[in-house]
């Protein structure tokens, strides 16, 4: 039988290198901030380039962030995968746990390109020395989503996936980062989106009235839920169309 050529050591290089870039340019956009981004921030709020003031390690608090991560390490396990090391080639070819990390880049993608780019007036500025925050941010916002997904269209393992567990099983990281996001941000007065924050949910639909409590945690309750929805529906698309490709390879084979 021919070698796939995503299961070859030369595509595990390429993931293994594909992996540590990420990594690499996270570790950067971190350790510069301060010195680099810090100068610069009541500019780049004003200008609409990033929506809130943020410090170097807060930004492993953001989705995106956190899902690149996901990505970049399921990268180097795989790669170490096809080197030789038998275990973790086993788990990197567990298509349940692979959905879960396709579907928060996926989303990742789709709500930047969809809902966060028109709302951002300007790139980082070339000369003021943080150019190389537009290399961090397409990557991580546009190719690796794009290269990742892509990925998917690729079966590992040709057992069909059951939409409703695995869809559900993919969603204990959204809530759990939902409900972590919205606890620690009671207490540290942070949150990565205004719509984890019940009285930005209230400011942005009432205005100037008197903030309600239970009507803003209400809100935020069916912003969670819209949100879970989402992630749901998006998890059950994906195993369609790793079962439709798996069904049409057995045909294929048969």
């Amino acid at each position: 039988m021919k070698q796939r050529f995503y299961e070859t050591k030369l595509f595990g290089v390429f993931a293994l290198l594909f992996g540590l870039f990420g990594l690499l340019l996270l570790a950067h956009h971190i350790a510069s901030y301060e010195t680099i981004l810090r100068p610069h921030m009541d500019d780049l709020i004003a200008n609409k380039v990033i929506t809130n003031d943020i410090s170097g390690p807060t930004f492993l608090y953001f989705f995106t962030n956190q899902s690149n991560i996901f990505v970049d390490v399921y990268l180097l396990l795989y790669a170490f995968g096809l080197f030789g090391n038998r275990a973790l080639y086993r788990f990197t070819h567990n298509e349940t746990l692979r959905c879960a990390v396709t579907l928060n880049i996926l989303v990742t993608g789709i709500i930047y390109c969809g809902v966060l780019l028109p709302f951002q007036s300007a790139s980082f500025p070339m000369e003021k020395g943080i150019w190389f925050s537009n290399v961090v941010n397409i990557w991580a916002h546009m190719v690796v989503p794009f290269c990742f997904t892509a990925f998917w269209f690729f079966p590992l393992d040709q057992r069909p996936l059951k939409k409703v567990k695995t869809a559900l099983l993919c969603l204990i990281y959204p809530l759990g980062y939902f409900a972590f996001s919205v606890v620690r941000g009671a207490f540290a007065h942070f949150y990565p989106y205004p719509f984890l924050n019940s009285r930005q949910l209230w400011e942005t639909l009432f205005k100037d009235k008197p903030y309600d409590a239970v009507t803003g945690v209400l809100l935020l309750a069916a912003v969670i839920v819209a949100l879970s929805g989402i992630f749901f529906g998006l998890a059950c698309a994906l195993c369609a169309v790793h079962n439709k490709i798996c069904q049409r390879k057995g045909a294929e084979s048969a």
